[in-house]
């Protein structure tokens, strides 16, 4: 069995995000979806969520920010998720118009498998990917091994003993960490990067996951074009809930899943 994680806190506006997130991930798909949410959201979570079948809603500390809230996404190991055999992570700015076994498919090996941030490397030092402390022999590294910055937006991996390992010391960083960072994406890249243990050409290669900027987009025509079917669709560019949210409802009911 393969299950499908997503995060909810600080923020209750998300929740209308993770709905709709849910609603059309269910189109294509049945697996377990596990929530890890804010303990002071809970009621609220389970009376939106109702409808769905085999959600679990688990609780977490409450977030103080919405920086602290992004780290649960690395809380997963402490559930129990040992039916599971492999675990996807999906951001509740994400629809999913694809049946998700084809992206658990590509996970095979004891990596995180994630998707490349515009499939260049020159965005490892950026704030969005990195504590801005990597040296030249780190990009050097990065480079002979054709080694890309990742978005963390949607993830997977393989329920291994080292794995929940590397979640650990993740989470050990955030602790101890006192410089830059943004988000849990900071820290996931540097560790997994330096470590040579990410995995961005699975899913890149594949085409299954596009970032949309919904301005920019021929809308009219939009869903006649094959390319925007059987995809993950990651709202990155709508700034705020209430824009994200605005943005994935046009989509959603403009562009309905397709075959």
């Amino acid at each position: 069995m393969n299950l499908v994680y997503y995060t909810i806190g600080f923020n209750i506006q998300y929740l209308e995000l993770l709905y709709l997130s849910i609603k059309s991930l269910r189109n294509k798909n049945f697996q377990d979806i596990l929530i890890i949410c804010d303990e002071s959201m809970i009621d609220q979570c389970t009376e939106k969520l109702k409808e769905f079948l085999n959600i679990k809603i688990v609780p977490c500390s409450d977030s103080i920010s919405a920086m602290d809230s992004s780290m649960k996404k690395l809380l997963i190991f402490n559930y129990d998720i040992s039916k599971y055999f492999k675990i996807l992570f999906i951001d509740s700015d994400v629809l999913v118009n694809i049946n998700l076994e084809k992206i658990f498919h590509l996970i095979n090996d004891d990596k995180l498998y994630a998707g490349a941030e515009h499939k260049t490397m020159i965005l490892h030092n950026e704030k969005w990917h990195s504590f801005q402390t990597y040296t030249e022999n780190d990009i050097k590294f990065f480079y002979d091994n054709k080694i890309y910055p990742f978005n963390c937006g949607l993830f997977g991996f393989i329920t291994t003993i080292r794995m929940k390992e590397h979640f650990l010391n993740i989470l050990e960083m955030v602790k101890n960490h006192t410089g830059h960072y943004w988000y849990e994406q900071s820290f996931m890249n540097v560790y997994f990067n330096k470590l040579n243990l990410s995995d961005t050409k699975a899913i890149n290669d594949t085409n299954y996951m596009m970032g949309i900027e919904v301005d920019n987009l021929p809308r009219s025509t939009l869903w006649l074009q094959p390319q925007y079917h059987n995809k993950v669709f990651h709202f990155t560019s709508s700034h705020g809930s209430e824009a994200k949210l605005k943005d994935m409802l046009y989509w959603n009911e403009r562009f309905p899943p397709r075959s």
